[in-house]
C-alpha cells in the first residue's frame, strides 16, 4: 500500500510535467496558426485553432490542479486528447487537402511529410512516467505516421524512386531515400523511447523503495538523525555490530491492565496510539530513536544509531517535554470527563550491544545488554518508590545541568545482584 501512494506521488509528477510541456506546444501550435498563413481554407484553420486552444487549456489546467486525488481523471482527460489530437488535426489537413486538390499538386512528394508530425508526441509520452501508457503512446502515432504514408502510396499513379532525375521532375515519384531514411529515424526514436520509458520505470520504482526506506527510517529515528544515517550511507544490513554507551529510557502507562479492562479493543488501541504519538514526538524532537513499543510502553535509546553529543542530557530533554505533554493531555481527558492517564518513565546510561539481531527471515536493528534490563527494571520501579520518574546515578552525572533530585541509594535491582543508586525526578 505505502509502494503504491509512493508511486502514484511520482505518477503525479510525471503527469505535471508532461501537461506543463504540452501546454507550451499547444500555445505554440495556437500562436503559428493564428500568425503564419498555414492554411487556405477558412473552416480549417478555425478548427485547428479550437483545437489548439482546448488542448492548451486541458493540459494549463491539468499542470495545475492535478494531485494524487484526481489524478487518475486528469490522465483521462490527457490520454483522451492525446489520442483525439493526430485524428482530428489529419482529418483537419486531409480535408485541406482534398478542397485544394493536393494530391494532385504534391503527388508523391506528399510521402516527404508523412512522418513528420509523429515524433513529437512520441517523445512528450514517455513524460508520462508510464512505461506501458508510453509504450501505447509510441506505437500509436507510428501507426499513425504509417498510415498517412499509406495513404499517399494509394494516391493514383504514385510510385517510388531512387532516380534524382525522375524525382525532380515527376510529381507523382516518391523519394525512396527520403522514405527509408524517415521511416529509419522514426523506427530508431521509436526503440529508442520505449528503452528510455523502461529505464524511467526502473527508477521510478528504484526511487520509490528509496523513498519508502527513508519513511521506514523516520518512524524509528529522529529527522536530525535520519539525515546523519543518510549522509554517511550507514548500512543496516551489514554485520557491523558494535558495543557503544548510550542512555535507554522506558515508559509505561501507570495502572493499564485495570484501565483496559472496562474498554473496549478499539479503545484500547485508541488510547495506546495517542500515548505512544505523544512519547515519539518527544523522543524525536531530542535526537533519540524509538526502538519498539511493548503493549503500552515504549522503549527509547539516545546515542543510537550514531551519538548525538550529550545523550544523557537528551534524555532528560526529553522527560521534560514528555510530561508536558502528559500533563497537557491529562487536561484534555478531564474536561471530556474520561479517566486522567498518568505514566512512568525510567532511563539508564551505559554500554550496549547496537546492531543487528535476528534469523535470515527477520532482522531488527535494536540494543541488547544489561543497560536496557537495568533501564526496564528503573521504570517498574517507579511504582515502589512513589515517583513518575527516575533515572540512575549513571544518567545523572552525564548531565550538563546540576539537577536537584532525591537520592534513592542501594536500590537493589530485581534479578540483579549489583545494587544502584536512583534519582527521583519532579519534573
Amino acid at each position: 500500500m505505502e509502494n503504491e501512494l509512493l508511486i502514484n506521488k511520482r505518477y503525479v509528477k510525471g503527469l505535471r510535467l508532461a501537461s506543463v510541456t504540452l501546454f507550451g506546444l499547444y500555445l505554440i501550435g495556437f500562436l503559428n496558426i493564428t500568425f503564419v498563413p498555414a492554411t487556405q481554407i477558412l473552416f480549417v484553420k478555425q478548427m485547428a485553432t479550437i483545437l489548439m486552444v482546448t488542448g492548451f487549456i486541458v493540459f494549463g489546467a491539468i499542470a495545475t490542479l492535478i494531485g494524487s486525488d484526481n489524478y487518475k481523471i486528469c490522465l483521462f482527460f490527457a490520454v483522451a486528447m492525446q489520442i483525439a489530437f493526430p485524428l482530428v488535426f489529419g482529418a483537419l489537413i486531409n480535408y485541406e487537402f482534398s478542397m485544394i486538390n493536393g494530391n494532385e499538386l504534391f503527388g508523391g512528394r506528399l510521402m516527404d511529410y508523412a512522418f513528420i508530425g509523429a515524433a513529437g508526441p512520441m517523445v512528450v509520452s514517455v513524460l508520462f512516467a508510464r512505461f506501458y501508457l508510453s509504450i501505447f503512446f509510441v506505437v500509436y502515432n507510428f501507426l499513425l505516421a504509417l498510415f498517412q504514408a499509406y495513404n499517399t502510396i494509394a494516391i493514383e499513379n504514385t510510385f517510388f524512386s531512387f532516380d534524382y532525375n525522375e524525382i525532380a521532375t515527376n510529381i507523382n515519384a516518391i523519394n525512396g531515400g527520403i522514405f527509408s531514411q524517415n521511416l529509419t529515424y522514426l523506427l530508431v526514436v521509436a526503440v529508442g523511447l520505449i528503452t528510455l520509458a523502461w529505464v524511467i520505470e526502473s527508477n521510478l520504482r528504484e526511487a520509490t523503495l528509496q523513498e519508502r526506506s527513508n519513511n521506514i527510517l523516520g518512524r524509528y529515528f529522529s529527522p536530525e538523525v535520519r539525515d546523519e544515517i543518510e549522509k554517511n550511507k550507514l548500512d543496516f544490513n551489514q554485520n557491523s555490530e558494535k558495543e557503544q554507551n548510550i542512555a535507554v529510557m522506558f515508559t509505561d502507562i501507570s495502572d493499564f491492565t485495570k484501565l483496559s479492562e472496562g474498554l473496549e479493543p478499539k479503545d484500547v488501541l485508541k488510547l495506546l496510539s495517542e500515548y505512544q504519538t505523544k512519547m515519539v514526538a518527544a523522543v524525536f524532537q531530542n535526537g533519540g530513536s524509538v526502538d519498539k513499543f511493548i503493549g503500552d510502553s515504549v522503549m527509547a535509546t539516545f546515542g543510537t544509531p550514531v551519538s548525538r553529543g550529550n545523550d544523557a542530557q537528551n534524555a532528560l530533554n526529553c522527560i521534560r517535554q514528555m510530561q508536558i505533554s502528559m500533563r497537557e493531555w491529562e487536561k484534555e481527558r478531564s474536561d471530556k470527563d474520561l479517566p486522567v492517564i498518568k505514566h512512568r518513565v525510567g532511563v539508564h546510561y551505559g554500554s550496549c550491544f547496537v546492531g543487528n539481531v535476528g534469523s535470515e527471515d527477520r532482522v531488527e536493528f535494536t540494543v541488547i545488554g544489561d543497560t536496557v534490563n537495568v533501564a526496564s527494571r528503573i521504570c517498574e520501579a517507579c511504582k515502589e518508590v512513589k515517583s513518575d520518574v527516575l533515572m540512575s546515578d549513571e544518567v545523572k552525572l552525564r548531565l550538563s545541568e546540576n539537577l536537584p533530585t532525591e537520592e534513592v541509594k542501594n536500590f537493589e535491582v530485581r534479578g540483579r545482584d549489583k545494587k544502584i543508586t536512583l534519582h527521583k525526578l519532579t519534573v
